[in-house]
């Protein structure tokens, strides 16, 4: 195969990804890099298909082209090749939390300086998540690797509340064109808002880590954050570095701290702590560790939903996550400071 392998969904975004494969496809052969290309398949085959390709031999560097989904497809599939290569993003998808937090724009005008980023190769070794669901036995149940976050409680929630809208929606021939995209995320989010209203939506959390054992209490979310950006909106974890070797966790309160991080972390609002005193907005307590051991505790006994980098996972009361330590070779943008990062404030 070429040294090149792109890898995209033609059909994504009504038939307008199909433009910007082809595009992306000349722009690499302008840059003389040769390319192939593959389409992505359904129900996670994605992830065999590209390592059944680097293992044929000749591929170096695999690109995706899509949304944090595809992200995490390809990025599987590149742990799971025998071979080890490099990966890269064209992002083109709505949150675009991997490609912000590399200051990767998803704008179909940003596909030139993208390609060039891609062409200087600058790498930095992702870390990745590796997480096991397990039974009342401490069994592992489930098993899978994320790149982004993972998160459970209420705005895992609203992702199934929303992907059960999407599939309602899209049986409908005229309301599926005018609701759809943000507009199903905010109906959902609405629906779980409400909902937390009458029905018990906290829980408690046990952790386990190399700093010893935190009991986190009345929850309504729990992150484990990797790459800076969360939701394409909010900054979490300001400190964190995504090729340490270490995670954030971050607990979630309430309703409160659900529009506090509204306020606190949008990407696009550097904060300094001078300024989070004046305002009384709070620092949720957190800690980075390089593994954790999370037993989920709801007073009535139920399962907790569950997310990895945007998508709904299997929901569960216990959950073992690793940090493999800079596993993933990423490009990336050379240099680039995040606005986000904490600094001191000017002086007179």
């Amino acid at each position: 195969m070429a040294p090149w392998l792109l890898v995209g969904n033609p059909t994504a975004r009504s038939g307008r990804a199909a433009e910007r494969i082809e595009a992306a496809l000349a722009g690499m052969a302008e840059r003389g890099l040769e390319t192939d290309f593959v389409s992505t398949l359904p129900a996670g085959e994605t992830v065999e298909l590209v390592a059944r390709a680097i293992d044929a031999g000749g591929v170096e560097t695999v690109v995706c082209l899509g949304g944090d989904g595809t992200f995490a497809d390809v990025a599987k599939g590149v742990l799971s090749a025998t071979r080890r290569v490099r990966m890269g993003m064209l992002p083109s998808g709505t949150a675009n939390d991997q490609g912000q937090s590399f200051g990767i724009s998803s704008m179909r005008s940003a596909l030139p300086e993208n390609l060039d980023l891609l062409q200087a190769g600058y790498t930095i070794p992702l870390d990745v998540g590796e997480i096991l669901a397990l039974d009342e036995r401490d069994q592992p149940i489930h098993r899978d690797w994320f790149f982004d976050s993972a998160g459970f409680g209420m705005s895992p929630a609203i992702l199934f509340t929303r992907n059960r809208n999407r599939e309602w929606v899209a049986r409908l021939p005229v309301i599926r064109n005018v609701y759809r995209d943000q507009l199903v995320y905010a109906g959902a989010w609405a629906q779980e808002m409400l909902r937390s209203y009458v029905e018990p939506v906290k829980f408690t959390a046990e952790v386990r880590w190399a700093g010893g054992t935190s009991i986190l209490p009345n929850l309504t979310d729990l992150v484990i954050n990797n790459t800076a950006l969360y939701g394409g909106l909010w900054v979490p974890a300001r400190l964190g570095e995504p090729d340490d070797g270490e995670m954030e966790l971050v607990p979630l309160h309430g309703r409160r701290d659900m529009i506090t991080k509204a306020v606190r972390d949008l990407k696009d609002l550097p904060i300094w702590q001078e300024q989070l005193d004046l305002l009384g907005l709070p620092n949720p307590e957190g800690f980075s560790a390089a593994w954790f051991d999370i037993l989920l505790l709801h007073p009535e006994g139920r399962d907790i939903p569950a997310q990895l980098d945007g998508e709904e996972w299997h929901a569960g009361q216990h959950f073992r996550i690793d940090v493999l330590a800079r596993r993933l070779p990423l490009i990336v943008r050379g240099g680039w400071t995040p606005p986000w990062k904490p600094r001191r404030p000017p002086h007179d």
